[in-house]
């Protein structure tokens, strides 16, 4: 497991655990980069005020399957699942002040490259928008937000674009 920690702002800093064991990352460094820089620019934008930590996990579509399965009881491959580890209020409110001050575990992250690639192909834009994408959408899970519902969908997806936008990560 690899660790990437960073001081985020002046105060805060964050800090990856990235389980690898399909090496995609390792064929791809310059995407690595740009997903921390993803997920400091999620916290930014967020306004968190904790040094926080995230789990990212890449796995393969046989194993998303398995645990979308399991927790989901929906027995097909996806591309990204997240699993937070704090309670919102209501969508992407988290109550920061009812969170104990020290390091926030935010959640889980897993990532399927198999599908981040065939989305890429099919959406005819990069593998490393794919993979940013990608994480934003699940920063923002772990952020407290959501898309059950036409609302709520419409308030993440904004989100995600605009930091896209932010970090000129385009199609």
């Amino acid at each position: 497991m690899k660790e990437y920690s960073t001081q985020k702002g002046l105060i805060n800093k964050v800090q990856v655990y990235l389980e690898d064991e399909q090496h995609f990352f390792e064929d791809y460094p310059e995407i690595l980069q740009e997903v921390y820089r993803v997920i400091e620019k999620c916290l930014d934008e967020e306004k968190v005020p904790f040094d926080v930590e995230i789990s990212l996990i890449v796995v393969d579509t046989l194993e998303i399957q398995a645990i979308n399965k399991q927790y989901r009881s929906i027995d097909k491959s996806t591309d990204v699942l997240s699993f937070p580890q704090i309670d919102v209020s209501s969508n992407g409110k988290i109550a920061w002040e009812e969170v104990e001050p020290h390091q926030v575990m935010l959640g889980d992250i897993i990532l399927c490259h198999e599908k981040a690639v065939q989305q890429a192909e099919e959406y005819g834009h990069t593998l490393k928008r794919e993979i940013c994408f990608l994480i934003i959408h699940s920063m923002l899970h772990l952020l407290g937000y959501d898309h059950m519902n036409e609302a709520d969908e419409k308030v993440m997806f904004n989100k995600q674009e605009h930091i896209l936008n932010l970090l000129n990560i385009s199609r």
